[in-house]
């Protein structure tokens, strides 16, 4: 069985106060790259609760155009709490 460091094509990492991000670009079985981003939050003696989205490689334009049009309208200030 492969390992998933065999598998990974590039890796981002940022957070901080005991909550990380993983932004993972991984090849599948398949030979096709999928986006799989993790949020780590450290609980108590040392455990660790993770979530993951795992986006294929069909949605990336559709995931990039999304954020991409939700960051726009925040930064003019739209969807913002008055």
């Amino acid at each position: 069985m492969e390992t998933i460091q065999k598998r990974r094509l590039d890796s981002e990492m940022f957070g901080e106060n005991g909550r990380l991000y993983f932004v993972d670009l991984l090849r599948g079985k398949n030979n096709k790259p999928y986006l799989q981003i993790t949020r780590s939050d450290f609980k108590a003696k040392e455990k660790y609760e993770r979530s993951s989205v795992i986006l294929f490689e069909d949605d990336f334009e559709f995931f990039v155009e999304a954020v991409a049009m939700v960051l726009r309208r925040y930064s003019y200030g739209e969807g913002r709490p008055a």
